[in-house]
This record gives C-alpha cells, structure tokens and sequence, in this order.
C-alpha cells in the first residue's frame, strides 16, 4: 500500500510539472508575440526593441531547451539574431523578413507544446 502511495504522489509531481511547464513555454510563447508585435514595420529606431526581445529570448532559452527541439530552438535564436542585425544595419527587407520569420518559429515552438494526442506519441 505504501508503494501505491508513493507512486500516486509522483504521479502527481509529474503531472503538475508537464501543467507548470506548459504554462512557462506558452508565457515565454506569448511574450515574445508581444516584443515582436511591438517592433516598428521599418528598421530605423528598432534596434532597441530588438535587441530586447533578444534578450528576453536568450534569458530564457535554456528553460525552454529543456522540452522544446533544438532545432525550434535554433531557429527562434537565428531570428532573433537577424532581426537584431537588420535592425542595426536598417536593412528594412532582412528585418521584414526576419520580423516574419521569428514570428513563424514561436508559432512552431507553442505549436509542439500544446497539449493534443498527436504530441504525445
């Protein structure tokens, strides 16, 4: 009987952290939506904004490595490089299309974390 104790006790820490790990990836998800959201549509004067959402991104990369591919990872971290280099250049079609490209990449990133039967086999 303990046993069964014990194991419906870890069950339920496992089930609370997929809960609470749901709840960073789409927080971090929704924030970087915003920061890209709030970039200005031409490059001049946005290197600021971007270099924060850049920041943000990269405070809190290794907590989403944790369940989210290396490969969404890659691609929302060259984004948001590119976005801040085009920023920084006023490059205004390699900042449009980086802006564009950042945005599809956090889309995959909550896309893969829902909860939904084809993400769990």
């Amino acid at each position: 009987m303990k046993s069964f104790v014990v194991s419906l006790i870890l069950f339920a820490c496992m089930i609370l952290a997929i809960v609470w790990n749901f709840c960073y990836i789409n927080k971090t998800a929704d924030r970087l939506l915003e920061l890209a959201n709030s970039l200005p549509d031409a490059p001049a004067g946005a290197l600021e904004k971007a270099e924060a959402l850049s920041d943000f991104w990269h405070d809190r990369m290794d907590r989403v490595g944790f369940s989210v591919g290396y490969t969404v990872l890659d691609r929302v971290s060259e984004q948001a490089a590119t976005l801040v280099s085009a920023a920084k250049y006023e490059s205004e079609f390699d900042y449009r299309l980086a802006k564009a490209l950042l945005v599809d990449a956090v889309g995959d990133m909550r896309r893969l974390e829902r909860f939904s039967i084809g993400n769990i086999f």
